[in-house]
């Protein structure tokens, strides 16, 4: 597709830095409007229901259900783009710019740090049911708010979205797939360019005029939110498409166009970190999706359930072996049948080979170490996860979205959910679509993930570079997408076919 900065109309439209100034300033004073609606309000008195106000509250609404789940039908499409409107992270952005601005340390400047807020964040779900009460969500928004506000008076930039921001680490895997990329159009022009204004933004004079009277003013461009130099962007895992740098360059050699899907999946594109993140990722995606799944959902929670009780541990015990289980060893156990295969795939057998007459010096293989290998393997499965993460995403907003009428009217949540549940005044919302309809729907999404990870193997095991032979890998490869696949499309079937 052409670059859309030259439609006419639309590319002024999408160069103005109003649209995302105003959407920013509305999504902030709506974050803060949540804080509001949430704080105190945690039950009904009277009320025999533990979370009355769940889905009629409407920061629990705001929050769990559309910027949770509604938010990555986006990446399907757009990448990273959410991250450009984010109002926690352009709270940051805002705050650093008068703060110290020390870069990020090296140790902290990676994937594990995220991950362990990951981590942290499902164990408050099993701890706490944090998504079930709005004071636990609004205490949830101001810690965000609070993080935010202090690495901003410290570090530079979105220091925040780096260390604490599992949603923008999980946009940007998803980014990897999706069909839009910002790009330059020619690397010549960006050679000769010595400024580099693209990604430091750099001084501009601004013209003020109201009649006879004449303003100049001399300020600053606006720096790119995670510093991408333009010309060394080989994906789109970091590129918020906030289209900062097009507005900076001066020769108008910036790109915004379609690109094929899986462009960004490439072997050994994943550093270490973001690999360890990968594979939390499957697992928790994995356990949560398999809740609709009684006996497969037994079965994951079997091993964690016996060794709490070995222990003697309460439930709060259970729930961090669960936590730990959940995101360590299951996603390897769901990977090693390809791991394995992958060792079989290098035997090699010579049944006429003769004793060599001197033993050969030992040679060191650059090969990858065992979590490398997991995260080549898990890599084909982003498709499958974006497609398991939608279907989550789509009967939660279907489910749920009937509720936000009700929220708008009445942000608390009480007079609703008395209007509804006890006074029987009103009826409970229905769901968007019929469940004949959904299902289809959502097993479309699922087949068209399992394809879309198979397609992934193929492309990767092509591109490969010492792992393995290609076949091999291929083959391991779409075993784990198809175990993965047989789960999710199992749960699928018998939650909504069978049920």
């Amino acid at each position: 597709m052409r670059n859309l900065l030259q439609w006419r109309g639309l590319g002024a439209l999408l160069l103005s830095p109003w649209p995302l100034r105003l959407c920013r300033l509305g999504l902030f004073a709506l974050l803060l409007g949540m804080l509001a609606w949430g704080w105190h309000q945690h039950a009904i008195p009277g009320v025999a229901t533990p979370d009355p106000l769940m889905y009629t509250n409407l920061a629990s609404q705001l929050f769990w259900v559309w910027w949770m789940f509604a938010v990555v039908f986006l990446a399907l499409f757009f990448g990273r783009a959410w991250c450009a409107v984010c109002p926690v992270g352009w709270f940051n952005e805002v705050v650093a710019r008068f703060g110290l601005a020390r870069p990020l340390p090296a140790w902290l400047d990676n994937f594990v740090p995220v991950t362990l807020t990951l981590v942290l964040l499902q164990l408050a779900v099993y701890l706490f049911a944090i998504h079930r009460y709005p004071d636990h969500t609004a205490r949830l928004i101001g810690l965000m708010l609070l993080l935010a506000l202090l690495l901003g008076l410290v570090f530079r930039k979105r220091a925040f979205c780096t260390l604490f921001c599992p949603a923008g680490a999980v946009l940007g895997l998803y980014a990897r797939i999706a069909p839009w990329q910002l790009r330059v159009a020619d690397e010549a022009v960006c050679a000769g360019c010595d400024g580099r204004e693209c990604v430091s933004g750099g001084r501009r004079w601004t013209r003020l005029s109201l009649g006879s009277a004449v303003l100049y003013w001399h300020g600053r461009r606006r720096e790119c939110p995670v510093d991408l130099l333009p010309p060394e962007v080989r994906d789109s895992s970091s590129c918020q498409l906030c289209l900062q740098c097009a507005r900076n360059c001066s020769h108008d050699n910036l790109r915004l166009g379609g690109r094929p899907w899986l462009a960004d999946l490439v072997p050994g594109s994943l550093s270490v970190s973001e690999n360890f993140f990968l594979l939390v990722l499957l697992g928790l995606l994995t356990a949560n999706f398999s809740k609709f799944y009684v006996e497969l959902r037994e079965a994951i929670f079997r091993l964690p359930e016996q060794a709490a009780v070995l222990l003697g541990w309460e439930a709060g015990g259970y729930y961090l072996l669960a936590t730990l289980w959940v995101t360590l060893a299951l996603p390897v156990l769901l990977l090693l049948p390809g791991w394995l295969l992958l060792k079989l795939g290098r035997l090699r057998v010579d049944p006429q080979a003769a004793p060599p007459a001197a033993p050969a010096p030992l040679v060191a293989e650059e090969k990858p170490g065992f979590w490398g290998t997991l995260g080549a393997l898990a890599l084909p499965c982003l498709p499958l996860l974006l497609s398991a993460h939608l279907a989550m995403g789509l009967v939660k907003v279907n489910a749920k979205a009937g509720f936000l009428p009700y929220a708008l009217r009445d942000p608390s949540g009480v007079k609703s959910y008395l209007a509804m549940n006890v006074m029987q005044l009103s009826p409970p919302p229905g769901s968007l679509l019929p469940l004949d309809g959904l299902k289809w729907l959502v097993l479309l999404l699922l087949l068209a993930g399992l394809g879309g990870g198979l397609a992934a193997a193929r492309r990767l095991s092509a591109r490969l570079d010492g792992l393995c032979p290609p076949p091999i890998f291929r083959a391991a490869a779409g075993l784990v997408v198809l175990l993965c696949g047989a789960l999710y499309i199992g749960t699928v079937i018998q939650w909504l076919f069978l049920r």
